[in-house]
């Protein structure tokens, strides 16, 4: 929202320290108008910071972040390398276009950090080479159209659609509506519709699913007095409970259709697991009131 971003520079002249966006997010969020930003940011004469997560493997926003740096402010880029360069958590990669900048970061940073993260990424580097690292790329691209229309197909398999995010090319999301909604010999007063769509989250897990996260409508979460209205979402008031899994860097053909076969099975197994919860609910109250 630029004219917000606008308003906020104007209310707070002067006392702003730096501006932060995010290139690489989990749908159903957009990368940020990163370049008009750096335009406003230039403007202002206030810091630009990027949150790149993901964005290194993406031709789309490494192109965004390159338009950036030549039409407005960027200071900083960060990077994570467990995203980017598949090895463990725990590093990232500060970049910028004024060697100044990483410079003066170099100088601040106490150096008292394990250096685990670079040799893990050292060695990666080797092994991979980049002739295997671009290779690696390509088969991310190339595997994107397939995982968007397999994801498309199990969403209408089971009354649900994806979520629309054009600009979104690592993060893709279907609907969970679905899962809240009673079945024969429910009322809709019956349900926790919070609770059935977390449990969806929970059988994914347990079925070894990493990676994916299940979000339902109209969460809320206190953290040190501050309440976080549609926490987990990037908006307060998401009109859906969601699912979204990364087509990131790594991910083979193989990996893919086992997700999807795992996520099919998912689905079925909580229809299942719901008809006999209600039927065994059923039973009870049965038995109760002839006792």
């Amino acid at each position: 929202d630029m004219d917000a971003l606008q308003e906020k520079f104007n209310q707070y002249k002067g006392r702003i320290l730096a501006v932060i966006t995010t290139t690489s997010c989990f749908a159903p969020r957009v990368p940020d108008q990163i370049d008009e930003i750096g335009k406003l940011c230039l403007d202002e004469d206030v810091a630009h910071i990027i949150n790149n997560a993901y964005g290194l493997q993406c031709q789309t926003t490494v192109k965004l972040i390159n338009r950036a740096c030549v039409v407005g402010r960027v200071d900083a880029i960060v990077c994570s390398t467990d995203k980017n360069f598949l090895v463990p958590v725990g590093g990232a990669i500060i970049t910028s276009p004024n060697e100044d900048i990483i410079q003066t970061i170099s100088k601040v940073y106490a150096g008292r950090a394990s250096s685990a993260p670079i040799l893990d990424l050292f060695i990666t580097l080797l092994s991979m080479g980049l002739n295997g690292y671009q290779q690696l790329l390509q088969d991310r691209r190339m595997l994107m159209t397939e995982f968007q229309s397999k994801l498309e197909q199990i969403a209408e398999k089971h009354g649900e659609r994806t979520l629309s995010c054009p600009k979104n090319t690592i993060s893709f999301g279907i609907t969970l509506d679905s899962l809240s909604e009673p079945i024969e010999g429910e009322s809709a007063d019956q349900i926790n519709k919070r609770e059935m769509t977390s449990l969806f989250g929970s059988m994914l897990f347990t079925r070894c699913v990493s990676g994916t996260r299940v979000v339902a409508k109209g969460g809320s979460k206190t953290i040190s007095g501050q309440k976080f209205v549609g926490f987990g979402s990037s908006t307060d008031d998401y009109p859906h409970s969601y699912l979204t899994a990364a087509c990131a860097i790594g991910l083979t053909k193989d990996e893919t259709e086992e997700f999807f076969g795992r996520l099919d099975r998912c689905f079925k197994d909580f229809w299942t697991k719901r008809k006999k919860e209600v039927k065994k609910k059923a039973k009870r109250e049965s038995a109760e009131k002839e006792n």
